[in-house]
């Protein structure tokens, strides 16, 4: 099953001030719903049952792909736009879920992920108003 998902919001903040609040997870992560994603090693990152591993994508501010389980795999990245007189903070997944993945993405882990992202982008336009 092929998996896509984006969410979006404008912030009254430049690209550079999003920048750097997207690179403090810890900052930013909504910790009341799941813990931060720690680092685990080189750019990897251990996402309770996930992996990821930081990487370079061209126009991505901060870049991750899933490379645990087996069974779900993907890229997802933080884009960051020029709007007026604010940024338009864009996350992406894209990926494959297969196997008993298929329902575990659609039943349990894409609830939660849209719950942690709504959230994460609350918390940057409420630390970015704050700065």
């Amino acid at each position: 099953m092929e998996i896509r998902n984006r969410h979006e919001r404008i912030v009254a903040a430049p690209p550079e001030r999003i920048a750097a609040l997207i690179a403090d997870f810890d900052r930013i992560w909504p910790t009341q719903i799941a813990p931060a994603p720690r680092l685990h090693g080189h750019r990897l990152y251990d996402a309770g049952p996930m992996l990821w591993e930081e990487f370079d994508r061209p126009d991505a501010a901060r870049a991750f792909r899933v490379i645990r389980p087996d069974g779900l795999r993907g890229e997802h990245w933080f884009e960051l736009g020029v709007a007026e007189g604010a940024t338009v903070l864009r996350h992406t997944l894209e990926g494959r879920a297969v196997g008993k993945y298929e329902a575990i993405w659609r039943e349990r882990i894409e609830p939660l992920h849209n719950l942690i992202l709504e959230a994460l982008l609350d918390n940057v336009e409420a630390a970015a108003a704050a700065d």
